[in-house]
């Protein structure tokens, strides 16, 4: 429980991703797979070479609807700041099923919010360092009970954190697999190479070997940082901080020390 500062970024969004590359929808089509989003030949021709740099030179994508970070992280925070069973007095007199129907509905707003379908938001007994993870292949996002289960005001914070970064990690899922509506293609394609592109792997930090350039001591920073700095971790981590900075402002959240 001490060590949860220092490992919590670690062990955030260990998601399981599905394996079954063709049930994917193809990034060129739109939501109902006939129109496409990239429209001249030359456009579709281009993305077969997978070439960012290139596309990034073409007639801009357009989108049925388009969502930014900002509001959304504007939008979230007001809903966040309205549900008064989130806040730390109220929170710590919940049950353990109380906070998870708490839970639930929060996880259904934000992802009205961000535009995408809700997961369901379940309690699993994890590793003491383990927060959570979200599952695209299961719909759902998993919270470590332990810590839905304590009444610290630090972890409290971390559980608001982790269903706000793993709702993010659905969002791209949502993106790269089903349809684009974020303000970014560039950032899409980035989640997409993450996700499932052999040569960049997905790092899993907790319970993967992972074949890196290190030997000695290195060896486990390495694979921590390879773990951090991933794109979607990187953009995960840096949604759910805006929102909090937010509701620290308003109170809604302890600091962090």
């Amino acid at each position: 429980m001490m060590e949860l500062e220092n490992f919590k970024e670690a062990v955030l969004g260990l998601d399981e991703i599905e394996s079954d590359k063709e049930s994917l929808q193809n990034p060129l089509e739109g939501a109902d797979g006939n129109e496409s989003l990239l429209e001249s030949p030359e456009a579709v021709e281009l993305y077969n070479q997978e070439s960012i740099e290139q596309l990034s030179l073409l007639k801009p994508v357009e989108y049925n609807e388009i969502v930014t970070d900002l509001e959304m992280t504007e939008k979230i925070s007001e809903y966040l700041e309205s549900v008064e069973e989130l806040r730390y007095e109220n929170w710590s007199k919940l049950s353990h099923s109380e906070r998870m129907t708490v839970l639930n509905k929060v996880e259904q707003q934000l992802a009205t919010l961000e535009h995408r379908p809700p997961m369901n938001v379940e309690s699993e007994l994890m590793k003491a360092r383990s927060l959570g993870y979200q599952s695209a292949s299961e719909n759902k996002i998993a919270l470590n009970s332990m810590y839905i289960d304590s009444n610290d005001r630090n972890v409290h914070r971390e559980v608001i954190d982790t269903i706000i970064h793993e709702g993010r990690h659905a969002y791209q899922h949502y993106n790269v697999d089903v349809r684009c509506v974020h303000e970014s293609m560039y950032e899409v394609n980035q989640w997409r190479e993450n996700f499932y592109n052999p040569k960049y792997a997905y790092y899993s930090y907790n319970g993967q070997k992972l074949e890196i350039p290190f030997r000695g001591d290195l060896h486990y920073d390495a694979a921590w940082r390879l773990y951090y700095y991933q794109p979607v971790e990187t953009d995960a981590r840096k949604f759910a901080g805006d929102v909090l900075a937010r509701l620290e402002e308003k109170g809604i959240v302890a600091a962090r020390s």
